[in-house]
């Protein structure tokens, strides 16, 4: 009985160890403890998809195998992007986008997957200090990062079509003028070229003089710059400007006895109603490009030969020599 006295207290150490790795559940449960996961959205996420937001909070609800302590916040942009953004308590986040709706809980269940452990780890291993790394989403190579995730870059468009209604104002050269037209782009990569054609009436500032108005029809081409909620675009090109004839009034004449008949009235051609060359260069702000609808505003003006007014009527309009103004419109296109 001696002998086997100083045995005891080694059976009770190895009997505590097997109690230890036989039940880790409460430990792993104390761990694991938080108020819940959280989950938020935008106005107009909520609006547009309320059903699918019922829906994520009762797929993630009944998972057991998925980080429960995660904040997720949704987030819509330009009308078709769902952003993803999650946080976790140790200060890790990532972010996800996705155009579809139907991508957006597989995603979520993905990145808040917990892998099960490992059949050949040890049992005595010490469980490191980090969470284990989450499983990614299909086609997503980013992981978790420590760091605060940049802002999302928006890709240029490969290939996109728009056709745009532009009105405005112009002064310059002792003349103003409002026009009204329309504008095309083909944009390829954030490049544009494209067509304009316009029509413009022009009044002097100064004086009672008749306006005129002139036709213009321009080749643009350009850059786009997207910033994700606006765009601007910088664009230039040669355009070619025309006016109307001018002529005067016809008079009624009498005829006396002996048939004399006398000659015509006289007719003033008006020397700036030739084409003249000009030069457009412009500047747009779009709102919300990644939408079919969107408009726009900016500045745009042109350069061009001056040239005399009517010899009928001195005062009158002419095309001005160069030009500076606001521009507003609305635009329809590819998304």
């Amino acid at each position: 009985m001696k002998a086997c006295r100083p045995a005891l207290p080694a059976v009770l150490a190895v009997l505590a160890a097997a109690a230890g790795v036989c039940c880790p559940e409460p430990a792993l449960a104390a761990e694991r403890a938080c108020p819940g996961m959280s989950i938020e959205s935008d106005a107009d996420f909520r609006a547009r998809f309320g059903d699918l937001l019922e829906r994520i909070q009762g797929e993630l609800g009944t998972r057991s195998d998925i980080d429960a302590c995660a904040r997720i916040a949704l987030q819509l942009e330009a009308d078709s992007i769902i952003t993803m953004s999650i946080r976790l308590p140790d200060g890790r986040t990532t972010s996800r986008t996705v155009t579809r709706a139907d991508d957006v809980v597989p995603t979520l269940q993905a990145l808040l997957l917990v892998p099960l452990p490992s059949p050949s780890t040890p049992a005595f291993t010490a469980a490191p200090t980090a969470r284990p790394a989450r499983r990614a989403a299909p086609g997503v190579s980013r992981a978790f990062s420590d760091e605060a995730v940049p802002p999302r870059s928006t890709a240029a468009r490969r290939l996109g079509f728009e056709l745009s209604f532009i009105t405005g104002a112009r002064a310059g050269d002792g003349q103003l003028g409002v026009g009204l037209g329309a504008l095309s782009f083909l944009e390829v990569h954030g490049w544009l070229l494209g067509f304009e054609g316009r029509a413009d009436t022009y009044r002097a500032m100064l004086g009672n003089s008749e306006s005129e108005t002139a036709l213009e029809l321009a080749i643009l081409a350009g850059r786009r710059f997207d910033f994700g909620g606006w765009a601007l675009d910088l664009t230039a090109g040669p355009a070619v400007a025309m006016k109307g004839l001018a002529v005067s009034q016809t008079e009624s004449v009498h005829v006396n006895m002996t048939g004399y008949v006398p000659p015509p009235p006289a007719q003033y051609r008006d020397p700036s109603s030739g084409p003249v060359p000009r030069l457009l260069l412009g500047a747009r702000f779009g709102f919300r490009p990644r939408s079919v609808f969107r408009t726009f505003v900016g500045i745009d003006g042109e350069l061009g030969p001056g040239r005399v007014a009517n010899e009928a009527d001195p005062d009158s309009a002419r095309l001005p020599v160069f030009s500076l103004g606001l521009a507003f419109g609305a635009t329809v296109g590819t998304p």
